[in-house]
């Protein structure tokens, strides 16, 4: 056999063993950026959800909340059961069970209620958190020995500060206004990073396609 006979075979074999080595890797990769798709579109569904039925929305994430409570509180007490005669803490276990199937009867009977005590909870620690930031960015622009960065630390501290005490007074004056504000935020958000995630999943997708031709073209040539 003459070696340009054997140029052709020699070449298919080359690009069957890199198909072997490489189509793992691209099933992997493809796997990812789909993975990564659906991550995308439920977060930008999620967010027009958050956007346009933000009461709907609440509500969703309450049951859901309330449904995992609930799941939670079976497994742990379960949990305790078994290692009651070898685990000190199983009492412990137990307890939290039980708190977290009854914190799940309780949004289930009444999630309105859950979902309004929740939201005035996360708001007022974001609030208790913008202030002590605040208090604690004071000494920070203090150390600075420029002129333009201290007075700019004590306006951010300032700004932070005030910040947190009109999130606590609305919170207080109004929680369900500030608790519809907050959901509009999150569907803002989620539709920024939805959109974000579904563009990184396209550009790997292509990405992939490139590098998959562009092996299977040198396995050829070679």
């Amino acid at each position: 056999m003459t070696s340009n006979e054997q140029t052709p075979n020699r070449g298919a074999d080359d690009a069957a063993l890199l198909d072997e080595v490489v189509d793992p890797i691209g099933k992997v990769t493809r796997a990812v950026w789909v993975l990564v798709l659906i991550r995308g579109i439920c977060a930008v569904i999620f967010g027009v959800l958050a956007l346009f039925a933000p009461l709907t929305t609440a509500l969703a994430v309450v049951y859901f909340f309330a449904a995992f409570a609930l799941v939670e509180g079976v497994v742990e007490i379960v949990h305790a059961v078994r290692v009651r005669d070898r685990d000190r803490r199983w009492g412990w276990l137990l307890a939290m069970g039980v708190i977290a199937i009854l914190a799940a009867i309780v949004a289930f009977a009444f999630p309105g209620i859950a979902g309004i005590f929740a939201g005035t909870f996360l708001l007022s620690l974001i609030a208790f958190y913008a202030v002590a930031m605040g208090i604690a960015g004071f000494p920070a622009a203090a150390a600075m020995t420029d002129g333009g960065r201290k007075a700019f630390g004590y306006v951010v501290s300032v700004l932070t500060i005030v910040f947190g005490v009109v999130l606590a007074i609305i919170t207080l004056v109004n929680p369900a206004a500030a608790i519809l504000n907050l959901i509009w935020v999150v569907g803002v958000w989620a539709i920024i990073v939805g959109v974000m995630l579904v563009i990184a999943a396209i550009t790997a997708r292509v990405q992939n396609r490139s590098a998959s031709s562009g092996t299977a073209a040198a396995a050829a040539r070679g």
